[in-house]
């Protein structure tokens, strides 16, 4: 695959899979405290999370380490720090969307179906909008190393 089209691959699929997570407070914002609609809003993001946020980074993973194959980008040559840590924060972000969001996500459709007015669903909820935060902050540190590349 030409290097330009790899780029091009790579970078609309990180424009996908970001912007379906940005997404995801959106849906949740939209649906209140409503039982119904908080169980489609949880569904639709849990959806959305699988079938275009997942195989985007997939795809992101695979275009950048195709980068590196090609010699695009080397691992270890000087200058290419941001490289390094942008895979070790993605790395970090994916064990916590698989570790801590993803369960958490789970909980909070559970006593969203229980009683959404609950101390439980408000807890279940601080914790996924605090996952939901903290993965947002390092897709966008890893964003902000791709672009600006600074050592």
């Amino acid at each position: 695959m030409p290097l330009i089209l790899l780029k091009l691959v790579h970078i609309t699929a990180a424009i996908v899979a970001v912007g379906a997570n940005v997404t995801y407070a959106a849906w949740l914002g939209a649906a209140g405290r409503d039982r119904d609609r908080l169980r489609f809003a949880i569904d639709t993001i849990r959806w959305i999370d699988h079938r275009i946020a997942l195989p985007g980074y997939i795809v992101v993973l695979l275009t950048g380490l195709g980068m590196v194959v090609t010699g695009f980008y080397v691992f270890g040559a000087p200058g290419s720090g941001w490289l390094e840590i942008a895979l070790l924060l993605y790395v970090v972000t994916a064990v916590l969307g698989f570790h801590d969001f993803a369960p958490a996500l789970r909980s909070q459709a559970e006593e969203a179906a229980n009683d959404p007015s609950s101390a439980a669903y408000a807890a279940a909820a601080a914790r996924t909008r605090l996952l939901s935060a903290v993965t947002t902050g390092i897709v966008a540190v890893i964003v902000f190393l791709m672009v600006v590349k600074p050592f």
